[in-house]
């Protein structure tokens, strides 16, 4: 499996939630004692989004120090670990099977873990920036950025944007 892969989009679906809770529950007893909280973030977490069809959830750990015991367990729940892949701070990992889940592993509190959390909650409070940001993907996807990649790097411009009127949003 490589990191870049075909993407879609398609409207929000309520049983998103559902899936990231039943992916939780089966993720709480492999980080038992490791884990601080989980979240539910990325598109699928915004109530009306277009998202890939993909449930993000990021963990946040005491430490990235992740031991051959604890890949074989995410293994074994049919993840596949890709390093860090391009964002320093973070372990990612995914799964595509029935549902696919993207599995994001970072400290606890760090800014990455900060950083998404913000990003998600502005725009949960923001809906006009949520249906731009909304726009944005589908427009780039539709101009045929649809390899993770490649759409990734499309909004990333736009993100930034979120950003800066988040952590204003946030003093």
């Amino acid at each position: 499996m490589e990191i870049d892969e075909p993407v879609h989009l398609i409207s929000y679906k309520k049983e998103w939630k559902d899936i990231y809770e039943s992916e939780k529950k089966l993720l709480l007893p492999v980080f038992s004692g490791q884990a601080i909280e989980f979240e539910h973030i990325g598109s699928t977490s915004i109530e009306g989004m277009i998202a890939k069809p993909i449930i993000d959830i990021m963990i946040g750990l005491r430490s990235l120090e992740i031991g051959r015991e604890l890949k074989k367990l995410l293994n074994d729940l049919g993840y596949v670990g890709f390093g860090e892949a391009g964002v320093p701070g973070r372990l990612y990992y995914r799964k595509r099977k029935v549902n696919d889940i993207n599995l994001q592993l970072t400290k606890w509190k760090s800014l990455l873990w900060e950083e998404n959390i913000l990003f998600r909650d502005y725009l949960r409070s923001h809906p006009e920036d949520a249906i731009k940001y909304a726009e944005i993907k589908l427009m780039n996807f539709n101009k045929g950025f649809n390899t993770l990649l490649k759409y990734s790097d499309e909004k990333s411009l736009v993100i930034q944007e979120i950003m800066r009127k988040a952590r204003k949003w946030n003093k």
